[in-house]
């Protein structure tokens, strides 16, 4: 499960593995793994942004991936007044620890857990996490994280000269199963977007978390090739469009596309 951060803290947002959430609703608390120099840290952060207005409030923590990792386990309480057994005398009073999705082995060191749910911080090297270190990133594929890896990218496919947007095809999430029951929650958000080019192979783009695609197929009497194309990170997110141009632009009239993480690749 991976996921973008706002750091209310420093203000400045950042990428991480979930490893645990504890909770629901707007008690909901997940744990990350901070980059820093020292080599990272763990901490909890609210999924909301705690502003007093519980209907309106921010969201402090976006998904990128949803799957939740096949080892966690799920303990409760039973009620959200109630803590889970054996952290009572761990959590201080006015702590709330009614709900655990993660891994055994974090819910089974029960003070470490009762430290970070109590709003502590653990350094990465020297814990227990050090050689459990989680990565959700797919072998076979380069991420772009930085602008530098986005120049490093358009560098390798000419900045998409020369190139036709075959497919595109976007994953919600959201479906009615057999029963017709209905399951609303947007929680893939997937966008695949496949070009072929005259100056290197055929590209495969995957963006994930997106916030807005905005497709525009080429007119009656024009041509479908890109002249150019910019991708610009910022704030732990990525802008896409079939320009050249400097600066984001949502107000851009061709095609674009906002989203948290981007991975591509060359297929044949």
């Amino acid at each position: 499960m991976r996921v973008r951060v706002y750091d209310s803290l420093t203000n400045t947002y950042f990428k991480s593995e979930v490893y645990a959430i504890v909770n629901t609703g707007w008690y909901e608390r997940q744990l990350v793994l901070v980059p820093s120099e020292k080599g990272g840290y763990l901490k909890f952060f609210d999924t909301l942004g705690k502003s007093g207005n519980e209907k309106f409030s921010e969201v402090m923590i976006n998904t990128i991936i949803s799957d939740r990792p096949q080892q966690w386990i799920t303990k409760r309480s039973g009620f959200s007044s109630k803590q889970i057994t054996g952290f009572n005398k761990l959590l201080h009073n006015d702590v709330r620890f009614f709900e655990y999705a993660g891994y055994p082995w974090l819910f089974d060191n029960k003070t470490i857990l009762g430290s970070l749910i109590n709003g502590n911080e653990i350094l990465l090297k020297g814990s227990i996490f050090e050689d459990k270190v989680i990565s959700s990133e797919i072998a076979g594929w380069t991420y772009v994280e930085s602008q530098a890896d986005a120049g490093d990218f358009l560098g390798k496919v000419s900045s998409l000269h020369d190139s036709v947007l075959k497919f595109a095809g976007y994953i919600s999430g959201a479906y009615v199963d057999k029963d017709r029951n209905m399951h609303p929650v947007s929680d893939i958000r997937q966008v695949t977007m496949s070009f072929d080019s005259q100056c290197c192979d055929s590209i495969e783009m995957v963006f994930e978390g997106v916030t807005a695609f905005n497709l525009r197929p080429s007119k009656d009497n024009h041509s479908a090739d890109i002249f150019s194309a910019a991708i610009i990170v910022k704030d732990a997110s990525v802008f896409f469009c079939d320009d050249g141009i400097k600066e984001r632009d949502e107000t851009y009239g061709g095609t674009w596309i906002t989203a948290y993480s981007l991975r591509w690749r060359f297929v044949s």
